[in-house]
């Protein structure tokens, strides 16, 4: 079995921060804290995380969101209007902030009222710096990076090998172009209720371009900022399970326990999570424990 160690990279975008090392493990633990609903450290863990990288919206933390939250629940209301606002500035839609009961004072205020006067030209705006074109055309190679993938024809094999082929070299000229084609680039879910990203086309490269290419780039791309780290993980153990050998980060979930294959050794798996922005398998846990409470239907059940 080979382990792959990524190192960790400098900022690309926002100067010395390297939210591998600086930022993700903060939001983690920030993330814990609002589960059990402990909102005071909750909000100086975010705040100490935001003070050393720019806050982002990690998928499944939202932590912008979530630091707007526990503001609110505290009685500060002006940072929650600031992050607020960052959330409609990165697509959000206010309809559905004005539904959550936590932020009524919030938009009672002064400010609150003045933003929601200025949400149209707001939004105006937004919809206005993404890439639309980029987004039409990442939606169409996500179309056929489907067409044939289930298929055991061996002409549509052969089509979906092509096709595959196609889109690789277009998302290293992506890639080479915009950097990671996130949010930031491509728009909201928002704009046209269509989920549009590049990571499962990423699991679809062929072996060595992955491993050689798109895997120290996406590791810079986490490094970043634009790029969420279980990415980069589910590229790296897709590989190994696919070539015979157990995962090393954890990012897979097998049929009837909480993981695939994986190395059986949980303190190395932790420094290999550590390496590219994920969370120990412990925290990550319980906060997934704590949020089957809330949610039970959002998590599987397994046997073991």
């Amino acid at each position: 079995m080979v382990l792959i160690t990524v190192p960790a990279c400098g900022n690309l975008e926002t100067g010395d921060c390297n939210y591998i090392t600086g930022y993700y493990q903060t939001i983690y633990q920030a993330q814990l804290a609002y589960e059990l609903e402990e909102f005071e450290k909750a909000y100086n863990l975010y705040k100490t995380a935001f003070s050393a990288c720019n806050p982002i919206s990690t998928p499944t933390y939202n932590e912008i969101g979530k630091y707007a939250e526990v503001a609110a629940r505290l009685g500060h209301n002006d940072v929650a209007l600031s992050y607020i606002t960052k959330k409609i500035r990165m697509g959000s839609e206010l309809k559905w902030i004005l539904q959550d009961s936590v932020f009524a004072d919030v938009f009672k205020t002064e400010e609150g009222e003045k933003l929601i006067d200025q949400y149209k030209r707001i939004r105006e705006e937004y919809v206005n710096s993404i890439n639309i074109e980029l987004r039409v055309d990442i939606q169409e190679m996500s179309h056929l990076d489907q067409l044939y993938r289930d298929s055991d024809d061996p002409s549509k094999v052969a089509k979906q090998d092509s096709i595959d082929s196609l889109n690789t070299k277009r998302l290293i000229e992506i890639f080479e172009t915009y950097g990671y084609p996130n949010q930031g680039v491509l728009g909201h879910n928002s704009i046209d209720g269509i989920p549009t990203m590049v990571s499962t086309m990423l699991l679809h490269t062929e072996d060595s371009i992955r491993m050689n290419y798109f895997v120290p780039k996406m590791n810079e791309f986490v490094a970043n900022g634009t790029c969420d780290p279980t990415v980069l993980g589910s590229m790296i153990d897709q590989f190994h399970l696919y070539n015979g050998d157990p995962q090393i980060y954890g990012t897979y979930r097998g049929r009837t326990s909480r993981y695939a294959n994986m190395i059986s050794n949980r303190g190395l798996i932790n420094e290999n999570r550590k390496e590219i922005g994920l969370p120990p398998l412990e925290l990550a846990e319980k906060i997934d424990s704590l949020k089957k409470i809330k949610y039970p239907d959002l998590f599987p059940t397994y046997d073991n």
